[in-house]
């Protein structure tokens, strides 16, 4: 494959090397100038030749030489003597660096793979970025695998459709017909000699089946500028709805004499024409293309509306890249794509084939291969390209492996190699292709329906036809790899406690797929609805109590709209309320509806929902305004002709109580419906309350104007009341020592009374306690450590002025 090789070559850089060498050196020997024009004409078995003698003159730069003839060989795919060029070279000490990098790639094809991988490391050791590298090593290491015949695809050469001449690029035309490229003598004129391959340009041509057969072998050129021309053509693609045909055509600049002496840049362009060709009809250039860079290979989609080709365009990763380009509804085709890092290197990539499955198929020489250009196949999984996957033998060999085509039925194709045991430089070779024998990985991600969480453990039942089932678990991600055979329909059912049974089907579609099986939970919704009964007001903050079978007790409160909503696991379950005796019951998801929503509304009587408080006269002379601190609900009372006001409130809750200019609580906690309680009015001997917003900075014990505010309050109580007498003591949290708290506050509660006496209350209706942290209101006790997990607002509880009554 000498010109296919570097098929996309742009400006040609032996005359750039040539240009550079004799910027360094005073003079070359006469034969290694010629090495030199010979090269720039793409002559390179002359300039081999040419390059061989200068090395026997004295004044010949030897590591150049050298150079030339390793890159000549490159250049006719040699790997035999490239590998001894390219050796020299390394040995030599080349500062090229891509030397080892070609000298590698050289062993590879030669299957000495050891060698290459040692040679691989060298390279990237001085060029540590080439990612490319890493998957040629994986590639490698993986030799076996790879070159492992699955009995997926039976090849064979294509028989007489090849030559002794290069024959590639298959493609499929009409009735059985295949389109190809070959540059083996045809009826053109035979004197125009391309120097690179030293025989007749590449032209196309057409092969037909032979009667009543399907084997291909009478071939036929293409006459001159149907499509064929003066250089290069092909290889060709054909949309038969459109009766369209999209070429390939070299364009030598300044080309004048027969052998195009001359030329110094080989472009390649895209064309298109109806085919066949009538008189009136026009070659037509696609509209994206370039003097100073090449578009080739072409190949279209199922329904002729992308066309993907090979380009070396600027903007690229290297080489060259696959792009494509769409054809809008007018039927222009539109600024071409890259197919982005995951298809594309920095080598190349070239001879793309999109097949009616969607499957893109094409050649590089940077993955995972077994050496030269191997074919790989990929495709687009929610708008991005998939890993690439090499095919494996017997389609891929150690030689360069390109242009694979493949029937709409999926079932056969054509593909070309240079591989030994051809009829000639490139052959051409058929094969049938049985899904049924390819493995495929398929992960299967079992995940939450509603919360889309991964579920581990969860058993999957893997039955396909023909195979003995098997069972397995997921993972913690909740994934589990499958490696299934092709062709064979596969059931996988995911199955957990708790949910309800899943399943998918698996087909070869799904190969490299992650195929999620979403559980749904197998769960009660449930709905508790709770009113008054009178007014069917929603009642809040009900603790409700459910209790599964056999299990611990799960405990909800109603909300805002006096309900709550949630989702518990399928099974038996009893009802009831540490705040009402009136929700009690049990319910199964057999009472479930079709939607599995189980709803229970429970009524309250009113008097299992209020205690009745009476407040005293002496205290009001006015509307009492109360606020209920859990919903912040507020109502205005009026006293009543006794000068009373009773007030029912609900059961375990705490009130707010404003009534001139006064602040007072009450809490009806711990209480049963129907209780009567005082009032925060009306005192009584033993009667205590705590004192709000009483603050002092840290460590100090003097009153703050915010403290004394609060304080007022309580003067003015003392003054309505002449008989009230009080003991007003002052506590802390556990933090500190029990002495410091001590001492802190007593200080504090001395304070405070002497603030009160002030104000012209006698001091012997006041008595001054600080008892420190003896005497908590929760269990946020430090001793003897010092030291609590209680958070600020449980110690903040602790940390309080109380009044008690001694006597009223």
């Amino acid at each position: 494959m000498k010109f296919i090789r570097t098929f996309l070559l742009i400006i040609l850089l032996a005359p750039v090397l040539h240009n550079q060498a004799q910027s360094q050196a005073p003079k070359k020997p006469y034969i290694v100038s010629q090495g030199d024009k010979a090269f720039s004409l793409f002559d390179f078995h002359t300039a081999i030749d040419c390059y061989t003698i200068g090395l026997k003159k004295k004044n010949a730069d030897t590591l150049y030489c050298h150079q030339q003839i390793a890159d000549a060989y490159r250049q006719l795919n040699d790997p035999l003597n490239e590998e001894i060029w390219y050796s020299k070279l390394v040995k030599e000490g080349s500062p090229k660096g891509m030397n080892k990098y070609w000298y590698a790639e050289a062993l590879r094809e030669n299957q000495k793979y050891e060698e290459a991988k040692k040679m691989y490391l060298e390279y990237k050791a001085t060029a540590p970025d080439d990612q490319n590298v890493d998957e040629i090593l994986k590639g490698i290491d993986n030799l076996r695998e790879l070159a492992k015949d699955k009995g997926v695809f039976k090849i064979q050469n294509a028989g007489l459709v090849n030559s002794s001449a290069s024959d590639f690029g298959p493609a499929f035309y009409t009735d059985g017909q295949l389109f190809f490229t070959s540059n083996r003598n045809g009826k053109r004129d035979n004197n125009l000699i391309d120097n690179w391959s030293t025989r007749n340009y590449y032209q196309i041509f057409l092969a037909s089946p032979d009667s009543g057969t399907s084997n291909i072998s009478r071939v036929k050129t293409i006459g001159s500028c149907k499509p064929n021309g003066k250089f290069h053509d092909g290889p060709v693609v054909f949309y038969p709805q459109r009766s369209e045909l999209i070429f390939t055509r070299s364009n030598y600049k300044n080309a004048t004499s027969k052998t195009a002496k001359d030329k110094k840049t080989v472009n390649l362009q895209l064309f298109s024409m109806v085919f066949p060709k009538k008189k009136s009809d026009k070659l037509v250039a696609m509209p994206f293309n370039d003097k100073e860079f090449s578009n080739a290979h072409p190949a279209l989609s199922a329904d002729g509306n992308t066309l993907y080709f090979s380009s070396d365009r600027p903007g690229g990763f290297g080489g060259t890249d696959l792009y494509r380009s769409e054809r809008s509804s007018d039927g222009k085709w539109g600024e071409p794509k890259n197919l982005g890092a995951e298809v594309n290197t920095k080598y190349d990539e070239k001879f793309p084939f999109m097949s009616a499955q969607g499957i893109l198929y094409y050649s590089s020489n940077a993955l995972d291969g077994l050496g030269g250009l191997d074919i790989y196949m990929t495709k687009q999984e929610n708008g991005a390209w998939m890993k690439p996957e090499n095919v494996g033998a017997p389609v891929n060999s150690n030689r360069d492996d390109f242009t694979f085509v493949m029937d709409s039925a999926n079932k056969a194709g054509f593909f070309a190699s240079n591989r030994d045991g051809g009829a000639g430089d490139d052959d051409i070779y058929s094969f049938t292709y049985d899904e049924t024998k390819l493995d495929y990985k398929v992960t299967v991600r079992v995940i939450d329906a509603n919360t889309k969480l991964p579920i581990d453990l969860a058993t999957l039942a893997l039955e396909c036809k023909g195979i003995n089932p098997q069972n397995t678990l997921t993972d913690v991600k909740g994934e589990h790899l499958f490696v299934l055979k092709g062709g064979r329909p596969c059931t996988i059912d995911a199955l957990k406690d708790g949910y309800k049974p899943g399943m998918a089907n698996v087909t070869s579609r799904d190969k490299g797929k992650a195929v999620i099986i979403e559980l749904v939970p197998d769960v009660i919704k449930l709905i508790v609805r709770v009113k008054e009964k009178s007014t069917l007001e929603p009642i809040r903050d009900v603790a409700v109590s459910l209790v599964p079978k056999g299990a611990p007790a799960m405990n909800y409160a109603t909300g805002d709209m006096g309900n709550f909503q949630t989702e518990i696991p399928s099974g038996e379950y009893s009802v009831s309320s540490a705040d009402f005796a009136s929700i009690t019951g049990s319910f199964t998801d057999k009472d479930a509806d079709a939607n599995g929503v189980v709803v229970l509304e429970y009524l309250i009587p009113r008097e299992e929902l209020v205690v009745n408080v009476p407040l005293t006269a002496n205290c009001f002379s006015s509307a009492v305004t109360v606020t209920d601190l859990t919903t912040g609900y507020r109502m205005d009372v009026q006293p009543n002709t006794n000068g009373e006001v009773r007030l029912d409130l609900r059961l375990n809750r705490r009130y707010l109580v404003e009534h001139n200019g006064r602040l007072d609580t009450i809490s009806t906690e711990g209480l049963k419906p129907g209780d009567n309680i005082e009032g925060p009015c009306k005192f009584h001997v033993g009667q205590t309350w705590i004192i709000r917003n009483i603050y002092y900075d840290l460590d100090k014990f003097y009153i703050r104007p915010d403290a004394a505010k609060e304080l007022d309050n309580l003067v003015r109580v003392m003054r309505e009341n002449p008989t009230l007498e009080i003991e007003l003591s002052s506590h802390t949290d556990c933090r500190q020592t029990m002495r410091y708290n001590m001492i802190l506050s007593a200080r504090r509660a001395r304070s405070a009374v002497e603030y009160i006496v002030k104000q012209k209350i006698k001091a012997k209706r006041i008595i001054a306690a600080g008892y420190g942290e003896t005497v908590l209101t929760n269990a946020c006790a430090c001793e003897p450590t010092n030291e609590s997990n209680c958070n600020n607002d449980q110690h903040q509880a602790n940390r309080r002025t109380e009044v008690k009554v001694l006597r009223y």
